[in-house]
């Protein structure tokens, strides 16, 4: 009897990846786009708004003591909060260099996320106060602009946000950097360093295929309830 090709033992060895998060971007997107970078194959579960009780009753089956979307299941592990599922990614995929290529950037990269969560709330929060929309350029300017115009300057000379190479913080800071120029194109332009990270990124041969996707391109940003403004 003839030996077995390695290529299909390689892939009866390798665990069913399951990513769940809502139909829409969200904060699923980066981790999407992580997934698509690393090249893993896996199945995308979506949950609907308007249809809760699937994802209920999922949620009591997962077997989790944090049960939450999205969530990411390796063969019979379950991962679930979205920095833990970055994480584990590239544990699995072996990429520990996402972290940092040296103990400056991993410091650096832990700076950066701390920043955008900031920028993440004031997003939010933008979003969720609809009082917010009516004065926009206002909100943009007192809120996004000091911070921005500190990380313009601290982007400048890199190709990434960390540095020459591409960190796991790049995902969701390319995410909501993408989410500001939905918005306002204008805004985003007034910092240069930030575009040319932003165009960077998108141009990593692994993005750029998975963004040029009907799926990349038709997914809504935002959940209904959260859609008050055209993007």
């Amino acid at each position: 009897m003839g030996s077995s090709h390695p290529t299909f033992l390689k892939i009866m060895a390798e665990p069913r990846i399951t990513f769940a998060y809502w139909n829409v971007q969200g904060i699923g997107e980066p981790l999407i786009r992580l997934l698509k970078y690393l090249g893993l194959n896996f199945e995308l579960k979506e949950y609907k708004h308007a249809q809760r009780e699937e994802w209920e009753a999922d949620k009591a089956a997962l077997n989790f003591p944090f049960p939450n979307l999205p969530y990411l299941k390796v063969g019979d592990k379950v991962v679930c909060e979205s920095e833990a599922i970055a994480y584990f990614l590239a544990f699995h995929a072996k990429r520990e260099d996402l972290f940092g290529s040296t103990n400056e950037e991993r410091i650096q990269a832990t700076v950066i996320r701390g920043v955008l969560s900031d920028v993440t709330m004031d997003t939010a929060i933008f979003f969720l106060n609809p009082a917010n929309h009516s004065e926009q350029a206002k909100y943009f300017e007192e809120k996004f602009s000091p911070r921005f115009a500190k990380l313009d300057a601290y982007a400048a000379g890199k190709k990434h946000i960390v540095g020459d190479n591409i960190n796991l913080v790049d995902f969701p800071f390319h995410h909501i950097l993408t989410l500001i120029r939905k918005v306002d194109p204008a805004f985003l332009e007034k910092f240069p360093n930030l575009v040319k990270i932003l165009d960077n990124f998108e141009n990593v041969p692994q993005i750029k295929a998975y963004l040029e996707t009907d799926e990349a391109k038709n997914k809504g940003i935002l959940p209904p309830y959260l859609s008050l403004i055209h993007i």
